[in-house]
């Protein structure tokens, strides 16, 4: 995997600027505000991680195609503005218990007897490997969607040949968070934002560094813990910084005025 992405960042120095900058700046402030605004925007928050979870749900367990991804992006949009708290839960939870699986099932040794899968290339442009020329715009899009198919389908290749102590770590994780998001939602879904904000943020700074040429995936693994020390403080600074400015709404208190009885006779 790590090839394929230096090869990706090897020809995405030549993609026109247009494909680089420009979204690499939009991602960058639609991820600053996720990141510090989480908790204030929950319903816009609730809608953009529905669209994500339900397009990753289509995608992983069928074959269909753009109009079902459509259908269900949409569907995702209106269900996490309507019921933010629960989607941001469900898709929190889930979220985290996969990236703990998939990082274990990379980096712990596979299980003596497991079947081996076949390997298979990923996708490469070879007309412009020996030459300088610019890529054009519709051959940097095809490779960037062909590449994130080859990401996808290496990462479900992983999680098949998984240890038992990969798929026992992401089941506590799963627990974990879902009794976090149970037990203090506001905490959980500032976390969540924060975490999904930086990533994003993460995201936009790799695009204007593939349009400087500044080779920001050898940068990233030659300092693998340096960056991830950084995401980590990241998710911290946003999820208090989220907290303090966005507290809880004051719960008002009604309280029922009791009639005393009045009494029929006086003693004399």
């Amino acid at each position: 995997m790590f090839e394929a992405l230096k090869y990706y960042q090897n020809l995405a120095e030549r993609f026109q600027g247009q494909i680089l900058i420009v979204p690499g700046m939009i991602i960058i402030m639609v991820g600053l505000c996720i990141w510090l605004a989480g908790l204030r925007w929950r319903k816009i928050l609730g809608a953009i991680v529905g669209c994500a979870f339900f397009a990753v749900i289509v995608l992983s367990f069928t074959k269909s195609g753009l109009q079902t991804v459509y259908v269900a992006v949409l569907l995702g949009a209106a269900i996490g503005a309507v019921a933010d708290k629960v989607i941001i839960g469900i898709a929190g939870t889930v979220a985290a218990a996969m990236i703990v699986l998939v990082i274990l099932s990379v980096s712990l040794p596979k299980p003596q007897g497991s079947v081996v899968l076949p390997e298979y290339s990923y996708p490469m442009l070879p007309e412009y490997e020996r030459n300088d020329k610019p890529i054009p715009t519709q051959d940097a899009i095809k490779l960037s969607k062909e590449m994130v198919s080859y990401f996808g389908y290496k990462a479900k290749d992983n999680i098949k040949t998984a240890s038992v102590v990969a798929f026992a770590a992401a089941i506590v994780t799963l627990l974990a968070a879902g009794f976090a998001a149970f037990a203090v939602p506001r905490i959980f879904i500032a976390v969540v934002s924060s975490s999904l904000g930086s990533a994003v943020i993460f995201a936009g700074m790799v695009l204007l560094l593939f349009y400087k040429g500044s080779k920001p995936v050898n940068c990233i693994a030659e300092k693998d813990r340096f960056y991830i020390m950084i995401l980590a403080s990241m998710t911290i600074f946003g999820a208090l910084v989220q907290l303090i400015l966005s507290p809880a709404p004051k719960k008002e208190i009604k309280k029922e005025k009791q009639e005393e009885p009045e009494t029929e006779g006086k003693w004399r």
